[in-house]
């Protein structure tokens, strides 16, 4: 079993470093084509030909639909209230999740949260490309540190990443596939977010299942998570083209 575990890691290393890889070169492709041609460059159009783009559209209406279950209602028979802000950790230089929940939610602003600066560089120039740059911001931060711990935020700020973040401002937040390779790596990243977020705030945790697992680290559940602060509401595991599995937990009043 230590083997298969050492064979797992090394193909879920390759995986993120392609998917990576992957993400930059089409974001500065559609950088390039509006630099070259900015009056008829359709960004969209060329947006929608990322090879997973149909893939993300499908995983995140999957994480939509079960976070919905979980909001809070006005009365019993109510639809959900929306959340107002939503923050994603592992945003990558291509925030395909961010842009889905934009388009999904009119109302809604996306906090894009990475320690790679020039994958945000990327993104956020992107962002400005595609017309969601009034709805999305920006930091620079590694969530496993504390505050003026984290040896990412001070790089972030002299590339004009100034925006940090109030944990307190989100009512949802997304942990990505790729953020902590490995299940401790994760639990260290849920602690250290389990104290800075409210009570009553859903996470949604992107995990893998049977050998999708493969391709991406799982989160095992477990009565550890109870323990660091979190209620787990559901676990999906869809047997479709979506490989992510979805964990969603609930901070805990203290």
């Amino acid at each position: 079993m230590k083997g298969l575990g050492g064979l797992y890691n090394h193909l879920q290393s390759l995986c993120a470093t392609a998917e990576g890889k992957l993400e930059r070169h089409h974001a500065l492709r559609i950088l390039h084509a509006v630099e070259c041609s900015p009056t008829t460059a359709d960004t969209k159009e060329i947006l929608f030909t990322f090879p997973y783009y149909k893939n993300y559209v499908d995983l995140c209406r999957l994480e939509c639909s079960t976070m919905e279950t979980f909001l809070p209602t006005s009365t019993p028979c109510s639809r959900p209230v929306l959340p107002r802000r939503i923050a994603f950790i592992g945003s990558g230089a291509m925030p395909l999740t961010s842009y889905c929940l934009l388009d999904r939610y009119p109302e809604v602003a996306a906090h894009n949260i990475d320690r790679d600066i020039d994958a945000l560089q990327i993104s956020r120039d992107m962002a400005a490309c595609i017309g969601y740059a009034k709805r999305m911001t920006f930091a620079c931060e590694d969530v496993a540190f504390d505050g003026s711990q984290d040896p990412f935020r001070k790089q972030g700020e002299q590339r004009g990443f100034t925006h940090t973040t109030d944990w307190h401002d989100y009512q949802v937040v997304y942990l990505g596939a790729l953020v902590g390779m490995g299940n401790a790596a994760k639990f260290a990243i849920l602690t250290s977010l389990a104290r800075k977020l409210a009570p009553g705030t859903l996470l949604i945790v992107r995990s893998a299942y049977g050998l999708r697992k493969v391709l991406y680290p799982e989160l095992e559940i477990s009565d550890g998570l109870l323990r660091i602060g979190y209620n787990v509401l559901a676990v999906v595991h869809p047997f479709t083209r979506v490989v992510n599995s979805i964990v969603v937990l609930k901070v805990k009043d203290r």
